[in-house]
């Protein structure tokens, strides 16, 4: 499974939506968005990650005007692997 998010930079926070699902996430740093995009996917799909299908996470600007020198082109390709389970208390 393909899953696109689409980021935008506003108000000094990256920000990622999924175009075809309803994730949202951002983060402080790009860095940070990431980490949080990845969680989130790996969340909002879990069932599917544990029956063993493999989900790639990939991102592109929310439009062309808003890549410039100080705000990068953000893209990436993830793909989530099973998150191995622990037994609350």
């Amino acid at each position: 499974m393909i899953v696109e998010f689409k980021t935008y930079f506003c108000d000094r926070w990256w920000g990622a939506h999924a175009t075809e699902h309803s994730i949202y996430t951002q983060g402080k740093t790009v860095g940070e968005l990431i980490d949080n995009i990845i969680e989130a996917t790996e969340l909002h799909f879990e069932e599917e990650i544990e029956k063993g299908e493999q989900i790639t996470v990939y991102t592109t600007p929310e439009s062309p005007e808003e890549t410039t020198p100080d705000k990068p082109h953000l893209k990436f390709n993830y793909k989530v692997d099973i998150i191995a389970k622990t037994a609350s208390c």
